[in-house]
């Protein structure tokens, strides 16, 4: 395990500058129990080793990183753990599957006085257990240390969210893993992070931006459907539908 000042997060294949898909696990103190929460989530690494995100504001990843600061990035090989992850709640049956506790393994972590100056005031036990996905081969546990409302385009509109800073306070490699996404993989992902953008526009009763994500999410998944050979991809696929019929 290393601290911020020592780890080399290139060393499980992170390149400064690149976006990457990662599934990002908070938490909330509900009736004094844990309560785990994870989410798909776009990060970049930079020269100074911040990692940045992007949440959406009403989001309960962003809500409980406010209130905790502590965020764990799990690095996974299942494309099915992205879409059970980020598509959950009030529109999804009882049939579908979701992250339960059975998913999460909890990491021993003692904050010691050289991890103290990290969190800059913030009130934290010197004994932690932070949530992490049991199939991950990778973790990077961070602390919130900044953020900044900010709003991105591109050609699906625009959307408003908050980018926020992220100090490392260790980085562990339980496996090594040299999976690559196929195309329906890569496709499916996409899927997946429209569908959380067809959520946001159905919130903001945007029905041109509604009907514009929903074509293409639709061209995706006859897309990914056209390939039908990856199991994993297209179980994904059946959640997105299965999601965008009852949103």
């Amino acid at each position: 395990m290393s601290s911020n000042f020592q780890v080399d997060l290139t060393s499980i294949g992170l390149k400064i500058n690149y976006l990457y898909e990662v599934l990002a696990t908070t938490y909330s103190i509900k009736n004094n129990k844990l309560v785990p929460n994870t989410a798909a989530m776009g990060i970049r690494l930079l020269e100074n080793n911040t990692i940045k995100i992007w949440p959406f504001p009403n989001t309960t990843t962003y809500k409980n990183l406010d209130s905790t600061k502590l965020i764990i990035l799990n690095f996974v090989d299942d494309i099915f753990l992205y879409v059970i992850a980020s598509l959950k709640g009030n529109y999804i049956s009882s049939s579908i599957e979701t992250l339960s506790e059975q998913y999460y393994n909890y990491f021993p972590f003692d904050v010691k006085n050289e991890h103290k100056a990290i969190f800059k005031g913030i009130t934290i036990d010197n004994f932690v257990h932070l949530p992490y996905l049991s199939q991950a081969w990778a973790i990077i546990s961070c602390v919130a240390t900044n953020k900044n409302q900010t709003v991105k385009k591109d050609s699906l509109g625009q959307v408003e969210l908050v980018e926020i800073s992220l100090s490392v306070i260790f980085c562990e490699k339980f496996k090594e893993s040299f999976k690559l996404y196929n195309r329906a993989e890569n496709l499916t992902l996409e899927t997946i992070i429209l569908a959380t953008k067809l959520y946001v526009a159905k919130e903001k009763k945007d029905k041109t931006l509604y009907n514009k994500i929903k074509h293409k999410i639709e061209e995706n998944i006859n897309e990914v459907l056209r390939f039908g050979k990856n199991i994993s991809a297209l179980k994904a696929i059946e959640y997105v539908k299965d999601y965008v019929s009852i949103l």
